[in-house]
Order: C-alpha cells, then sequence, then structure tokens
C-alpha cells in the first residue's frame, strides 16, 4: 500500500481503521491531524496506535473529542516509528457512526 496523507474516515464502514500499512515506508512523521467532523451534537471517543501482529502500543487511548474539534501531534520523536515491510502498522480506531478526517505529514 503506498503512502496516502490524507483519510476521511467513517465509523459505520469500518471501526479499526489502518492509516499507514507496513511497508508504506513513512517512517519520520512530522505531524498528525485529527478532526471530528461529525455534523450534530456527537462527541467522539478514539485510539490512535501502532501494530505489529498482537502487540499494540498506543499514542491515544479512549480520547474524548468534542463535536468540531482538532486535535494535532506533532512531536517529531514521539511520531517516528518503524514503518517498514517488517514494521508497524498506525491504525486510528473508532466508534460506529463517528466521522473524522485525518491528516498526517511526513
Amino acid at each position: 500500500m503506498a503512502f496516502t496523507a490524507y483519510h476521511y474516515l467513517n465509523g459505520s464502514t469500518t471501526v479499526k481503521n489502518t492509516l499507514l500499512a507496513a511497508g508504506d515506508g513513512a517512517n519520520n512523521i512530522k505531524s498528525i491531524t485529527i478532526s471530528n467532523n461529525r455534523s450534530g451534537n456527537i462527541d467522539h471517543t478514539l485510539d490512535l496506535y501502532l501494530q505489529k501482529d498482537e502487540t499494540i502500543f498506543y499514542f491515544l487511548k479512549n480520547v474524548y473529542m468534542p463535536k468540531g474539534s482538532t486535535l494535532h501531534l506533532d512531536n517529531e520523536s514521539m511520531l517516528s516509528f518503524d514503518n517498514s515491510f517488517n514494521g508497524y502498522d498506525l491504525n486510528l480506531e473508532l466508534a460506529s457512526g463517528d466521522i473524522v478526517t485525518v491528516m498526517i505529514k511526513k
């Protein structure tokens, strides 16, 4: 899978979303921006994590995002991880019905 910088994620389609698959070669991420785009009075709770097989390392766990909010992660040392073929997937998990956009800058 090739690196994709922009993601529109709808939790009714899938709850676990792979933003970067192992092998995408996006080892040095500069920032990740996540926006709650659901219309109406809907808040989100989400998880952002690295995964290889059954091993999971969380960047964010059960993070609450009020409607209309945006979360910007830009600590490059935190976002630097092995995304080689034998490395980690970067996943974002949403509740059913949640809608977010994600922008990844490398």
